[in-house]
Order: C-alpha cells, then structure tokens, then sequence
C-alpha cells in the first residue's frame, strides 16, 4: 500500500514538473513571439519602403552619385557610434536589468548625446580625406549629429521594452525620408543634397516622436548623473566604439576600397550589390533583436542551453531556405528592380548572401555577450573579422575588382562566426555542427557557385538545389506552413 502510495505522489510530482514546464514553455514562446512581432513591424516596414526607394535612387542618380552618396554613409556609419561612445547601447542594456534606474540611465545618454554635438565637428576634418565628395560638411555633420540622437532616444525605448513605440518610430522615420526624397529629388531637384536634407528630417522627427513616448522630459526633471553607473555604462559602450570601427571595416571599407582601387562608379554598382542581403538581414535581425531579450530573461533558467539550441535550429534552417530561394530569384529580380548599368550587382551578390548567412548565425551566437555584458567578446570578434577583410581587400581586389571585395566580406564574416563559436562555449554550448546543418552549409555554397552558369543548366540545377533544401527541411517548412495557415485563419475569423 505504501509503495502505491509513494508511487502516485512521485507520479504527481512529475506531472507538476511536466505541466510546469510546458507553462514556461507557453510564455518563453509568447514572450518570443510578441517580441518577434514587434521587431516584424518595425523592420518590414522600414524595409519595404526603402526597397521602394532604389528604383527611384537608381533612375535619379548615376552610378558615380549613388557612389558618393554611399561613402558619405559609410563614413556616418562609423563616425556616429565614435561621437556618441556608443552609448545608446548601453542605455538599452542596463535598462533591461532589474531594478534599474532608468530616469539615471536616460539622463547618461543625454549627457553624452550633447558631447557629441562637439565631437561631431571631427567630420569636417575627416571629409578632408575624399576630395572628390562635393557635398558641404556642414551638411554632414548635421547628419551623423541627428542620426546619433536618433539612435539613443530609440534605444530607451527599446530598455524599456517599449517596442511597439520603437517600431512606430522607425517606421515614422523611414516614411518622412522616402517622402521628402521624393519632394526633394524629384519635384525640387536637389541632387544628392537634398537626399541628406530629406534623412536629417527624418531623423529629428523620429527623435522628438521618441523623446515624447519614451518619457524623456521625466527624465530632465529629475536630472542627476550617477557617477557610478555612468563608469559602468561607459566601461560597457566604449569597447563597443573599437567593436564599432571593426564591423566598419567588415561592413563598409570595401566601398572605399573599391572606390579608390577601381572607381566611384564602380561602388555605386556594388553598394546595388548589397540590397539583396539587406533583406535578409531584415528577417535575421527581426529574430535576433527580439531573441537579445528573451536570452537575458531566461539567463538564470535551468533549461537555457536547451532553450538555446532549439532556437538556434529554428533559425539556421529558416536563413538556409530564404537565402538559397533569394539566390535562384535574383538575375530575373535585378532586371525588373534597377535600370541596366547596374545590372551587374548580381556577380557579387550570391557572396555576400553566403557571408550574410553566417553572421545572422554568428550574431545569434553573440547574444551571450549581450546577456552577460561582455563587449570584449563583440570586440575580439570583430577584430579578426577587419583584420581577415582588410587583408584579403588588399590583396584581391586589384586581381579581382569588385569580385575581390565581396570575396573579402564572405570570409571575414565566416572567420567571425566560427571564433564566435568556439569563444561563447564559456557561456553555453550550441551545437552548430549537427550533419544536417553541415549539409545545408554546403548546399548553400553550391547554390552561390551554380550563380555563375549562366545557361539553362545552371538554372535547373539552382531550382534542384531549391527543392533539396526544401525536402531536408519539409517537416519545419510544414511547421511554418501550419503556423501561417493559423495565423491567416485567426486574422480572417476576427
């Protein structure tokens, strides 16, 4: 009798560990899901308007403009997370601690958003550098200077998890850009200036939308600086601003490169080049940012390597099918998206879609520095990245051309996920090396290679290497099929 009994109280206990843990199952995927939505609206949003945009930038500008236009970006790009010590990042991180003090927080970053409107005059000297940018400093500056307020006021938001907010405000941006470039460009006529005119715009309407919802005028009510915290924010941000200057270098030296090696017009090609990967970074980034919060969350969990690695599964399967199916689109998609001299941005797509693919996989992996506040790890990373780019830049690019360039930017990216993999091992471990994951790795090479038959051969073989993919996956494919199909269901039903 007593061994029945023990029986149906072990039986019991069990069955309360059972149902508590597909409760915390429920609310890990919920939690992820609403997250995901969130990041869903704002990135396709944002992205499909500045998709529509290319057509427009491409009829309006020659390759030689659309090339000046990048470096000015390009050089943005990294002079805005040096003038502002990246600080916008630690604004969102410390806010999603417990306890945290988010009126002292915000009050930080604003205290270093106004040092950077006397950094930012470190422009001028730099646009010393390109003789051949005709656009005013003054304008650039204004530029970085808005775009890094920008920054920091969305990234309250984001501490403070209110997404919804940040994605409005991103949107909100875009929208006013892809409006006032119209108005600028087309009906005005001011050339590559009034594309700046139109982002500066954007970028200070967004800000002031941002500055409203995320309570900042709270914030400069009960103005203080907390000497301590502001050490450990800049201790976290300023590792990221050389973290900054590396993914710089991966990112966007091979357009100065390219520029000064071959020709303006010949960037203004391959900035075309970039647009297809940008989408998939859109998708990728859509998970990755609202992973970062569902990883620090579940940091204390039992179960988080499992939790890990099932998503990890999720997503490399996910990125395998969407950029194979990119590939095997793009020759017919460029010849009804850009006009015909830039065309030829298809010879260096399918590399750096390949190397896109293994940086969403190595930006996934990265969320353990994110969780444990360790921006060493995003630097070192990143240095063996610039160090692998600028190497093989300088090498590859004189034999290669432009070929050369994106060759460069596949490799760093792949050097950079396979130290990631092994550095973040401290923290968890994920295996990345599962047979079938090291077979889609090679299918997805393949399928880059195949790109360059150009008969119908290559084409069929492409439309294979689809269907290969898509059979290897079909049960998540029937999973995501199924997931869609409930979705549309529930949005019809309502």
């Amino acid at each position: 009798m007593n061994i029945i009994v023990q029986r149906n109280i072990l039986e019991n206990v069990c069955q309360k560990k059972t149902d508590h843990k597909d409760r915390l199952n429920v609310e890990r995927k919920s939690y992820l899901a609403k997250n995901t939505a969130l990041f869903a609206l704002n990135s396709i949003g944002t992205r499909l308007i500045t998709f529509f945009l290319v057509p427009l930038y491409t009829k309006t500008f020659t390759t030689a403009e659309y090339g000046t236009i990048d470096i000015i970006t390009t050089i943005a790009t990294i002079l805005v997370p040096i003038i502002t010590m990246n600080i916008g990042e630690a604004v969102m991180r410390f806010s999603l601690d417990e306890n945290a003090n988010k009126n002292n927080i915000v009050n930080v970053g604003l205290l270093f958003t106004g040092i950077s409107l006397l950094m930012g005059t470190s422009v001028i000297f730099v646009l010393f550098w390109f003789p051949n940018i005709i656009v005013s400093g003054k304008i650039v500056y204004i530029y970085c200077i808005s775009q890094g307020l920008y920054q920091t006021l969305s990234c309250n938001l984001r501490g403070q998890e209110k997404l919804l907010n940040y994605a409005i405000g991103n949107i909100l941006n875009t929208f006013t850009a892809a409006i006032l470039n119209v108005f600028f460009l087309i009906i005005l006529d001011f050339g590559i200036e009034g594309y700046f005119y139109a982002y500066i715009i954007a970028f200070l309407a967004s800000g002031v939308y941002c500055f409203i919802t995320g309570d900042v005028i709270k914030a400069l009510n009960n103005f203080y600086i907390d000497i301590t915290l502001t050490r450990n924010m800049i201790k976290y941000s300023i590792i990221l601003v050389p973290n900054s200057l590396m993914w710089w270098i991966m990112n966007s030296l091979d357009h100065i490169m390219v520029t000064s090696m071959i020709s303006i017009a010949a960037n203004g090609i391959y900035a075309i080049s970039y647009k297809l990967p940008s989408i998939l970074s859109a998708l990728s980034t859509i998970f990755n940012q609202a992973w970062s919060y569902s990883a620090i969350h579940e940091s204390e969990s039992n179960d988080k390597e499992e939790f890990n690695n099932n998503m990890y599964d999720k997503l490399v399967r996910f990125q395998l099918i969407v950029t194979i199916v990119l590939m095997s689109i793009l020759k017919p998609f460029l010849k009804i998206y850009v006009q015909p001299e830039y065309y030829d941005a298809w010879k260096y797509t399918p590399y750096l879609l390949v190397g896109n693919f293994f940086l969403t996989m190595a930006t996934f992996l990265s969320t353990s520095y994110t969780v444990h506040k360790d921006s060493k790890g995003f630097l070192f990373s990143s240095i063996i990245g610039a160090i692998l780019n600028i190497s093989f830049n300088w090498i590859m690019i004189p034999i290669m051309g432009i070929h050369g360039a994106a060759i460069s930017t596949c490799i760093s990216y792949i050097a950079v996920f396979f130290y990631r993999v092994k550095d973040t091992r401290k923290y968890m471990f994920i295996n990345v090396f599962k047979p079938i994951y090291i077979l889609g790795y090679a299918i997805l090479v393949i399928t880059a290679i195949t790109m360059a038959i150009s008969n119908i051969f290559g084409q069929i073989l492409m439309i294979f290497e689809v269907i290969i993919i898509l059979i290897l996956n079909h049960r998540f494919v029937k999973k995501c099929f199924q997931l869609f199909m409930s979705i549309f269901r529930h949005i019809v039903l309502r």
